[in-house]
């Protein structure tokens, strides 16, 4: 990947971004009382700050690189691939979001115990823990990457100051810390693309010579080696991911009703169809203006090459804190998940059943430290090993666990017949396929000459996650219907779901909010808006310090403007 030559102006903005990300994380230390503040909001989090939330908890620094390559070699299909989310997101809202709210829970496997057993609970808390590090880990490895490339400091070093910031504010401030900061990082991303994509479409000087130069076939929605089967696999992985891993779910049990939980997933949904071109365009349209980078072996550089070309200086530093906030956001929410099983269904269910609010809540703080310790140590493991292969090794993993881990945890939440059982065989019967497929793809079809590469690493790679899928589903209904049930489990399930077919009511939501995320928001915005405008006053380009002003002064006024109704609605 490129160096970024980055200026004074661009190391205020990045310098300044992790200062307020930390000081949102102070803001909260004191606010929370409880472990349901520090993992749930104390269900008070606002649905569109949780549909925001929940679209920046699908992204990373990678999500950047890979799928900007992947639409500069293969075109608009990238922008498919993104948009499986669209419908996965939509599903959520109709069927899912209001099941996890109804659910009452603080943590997304607490429910298992009452649905089906504690053994269930404990296997689907610990088998969820393992992926989810690993997948983080290659996160937080990408951008370090990409900070050491940027900043010029060493790879190890970068790294540790991604996890040391990351957790930081996740230890201190809980879900509320997490979602505002989240909202700091939204500002950050649209900010970012907002500015690339019209600079880009400017490059070419008129729309007629927008869509010419590319290759055939470049603008349909499959194409290279994503075909129609890779995309039906990975927008089965997506739709069960986003409805069912633990970071997603908080976010629809975290709000205060459950109708709010199906707008958090609409919004969610919605911010995802039209982010996907503005983020990914420029990356596509790329393929005209900067037309050598697949003879030079450069497509990795796609995003940034356009970044340098496009964007004036000073305004560097907007993309690379918008590339360290998607990292951020997706890292800290699974921190705070997993910090969330490990306090609530191991230490609370199993170690100390007693133990006080206060107690969890220090606990909680604990397992997100050694959580991040783990993370970085294996993201350190993998930039001294070489182990770079990030998209492909991330969809692999995660498609052998996936369907094995979430699936159990939806059917328990939408189908009466599935019995523990049948959730126990899914997860074996799954987990058994995933491994299989792994090894005949690894070990076994590269050493078959009718199978191409790219046939294996895409096409079958689809195959795999739709037959893990299917078997998971087959495994938990032959599981649940051959083997029997008995009248002390069946008045389990119907006691469970008579109390899942109770909406949500008053009496389930406090009548007043006893935290607020609003003045962390609104002074959030406002110093965004201060950050930009002291770059652009330090800019030495008429262009940067034009734009840079302007957008300060409009983000500056939002902030006013939210922290004047903040205290309007505090006083009444």
């Amino acid at each position: 990947m490129s160096n970024l030559h980055l200026t004074t102006p661009d190391y205020v903005v990045i310098g300044g971004y992790f200062l307020i990300v930390l000081w949102v994380g102070f803001y909260f230390r004191k606010k929370l009382v409880g472990a349901k503040d520090y993992f749930a909001g104390a269900h008070q989090v606002p649905w569109w700050l949780a549909g925001i939330s929940h679209y920046m908890s699908s992204f990373s620094a990678f999500s950047f690189v890979a799928y900007a390559q992947m639409g500069y070699t293969y075109g608009w299909v990238a922008i498919t691939l993104f948009w499986v989310s669209v419908p996965a997101c939509i599903l959520g809202g109709a069927v899912f979001a209001k099941r996890w709210r109804r659910a009452r829970i603080i943590t997304p496997v607490q429910f298992l115990e009452s649905r089906f057993s504690p053994f269930i609970r404990q296997l689907f808390a610990w088998a969820g823990i393992p992926v989810k590090i690993f997948d983080d880990a290659l996160k937080v490895f990408a951008t370090g990457l990409f900070l050491a490339l940027s900043v010029g400091i060493s790879l190890p070093v970068a790294i540790g100051f991604c996890g040391v910031v990351m957790v930081a504010y996740t230890y201190l401030g809980g879900l509320w810390a997490l979602v505002v900061t989240d909202f700091v990082q939204f500002l950050m991303k649209i900010l970012a693309m907002l500015l690339l994509l019209p600079l880009t479409l400017w490059a070419f000087g008129s729309w007629r010579s927008v869509f010419h130069g590319y290759p055939e076939h470049f603008f349909r929605p499959s194409g290279g080696p994503y075909g129609w089967i890779y995309i039906a696999g990975f927008a089965v992985l997506i739709a069960i991911s986003y409805n069912s891993t633990w970071a997603m779910a908080q976010k629809y049990y975290s709000v205060p009703t459950e109708r709010d939980a199906s707008k958090a997933a609409y919004t969610a949904a919605a911010l995802n169809f039209l982010g996907a071109p503005l983020m990914i365009l420029p990356a596509v349209l790329g393929r005209v203006l900067l037309p050598d980078l697949i003879a030079q072996h450069r497509t990795a550089d796609a995003y940034v090459l356009l970044v340098l070309k496009f964007l004036p200086v000073g305004m560097v530093g907007i993309i690379v804190a918008a590339m360290f906030s998607a990292t951020m956001a997706t890292v800290s929410a699974d921190f705070n998940a997993i910090a969330s099983v490990l306090t609530q269904d191991v230490y609370h269910r199993l170690i100390n059943p007693a133990a006080r609010e206060r107690t969890l809540v220090a606990i909680g703080r604990l397992n997100t430290l050694v959580l991040g310790v783990l993370t970085v140590g294996l993201s350190l493991w993998i930039a001294f090993s070489h182990q770079q292969s990030l998209f492909h090794l991330m969809v692999t993993v995660f498609g052998l666990f996936i369907a094995p881990t979430f699936l159990p945890l939806l059917a328990g939440l939408t189908i009466r017949k599935i019995t523990w059982r049948g959730a126990f065989a899914g997860f074996v019967a799954g987990l058994a396929t995933g491994i299989f497929t792994l090894t005949l793809k690894t070990w076994y079809l590269p050493h078959i000459n009718s199978f191409s590469i790219e046939w294996i690493d895409y096409t079958f790679e689809g195959i795999s996650i739709l037959l893990n899928t299917a078997v998971t589903i087959l495994a938990m209904w032959a599981g649940s219907v051959w083997l029997p049930v008995n009248s002390e489990e069946r008045a389990r399930i119907d006691d469970f779901f008579r109390n899942l077919d109770r909406p949500i009511t008053s009496a389930d939501v406090p009548e007043k909010r006893t935290i607020s995320p609003g003045p962390a928001i609104a002074w959030s915005t406002i110093g965004v808006a201060v950050l930009l405008i002291v770059a652009g006053i330090w800019s030495e380009l008429a262009v940067a310090r034009s734009i840079d002003l302007a957008v300060g002064a409009i983000l500056g006024l939002v902030g006013l403007v939210l922290q004047t109704k903040y205290r309007a609605a505090r006083s009444d």
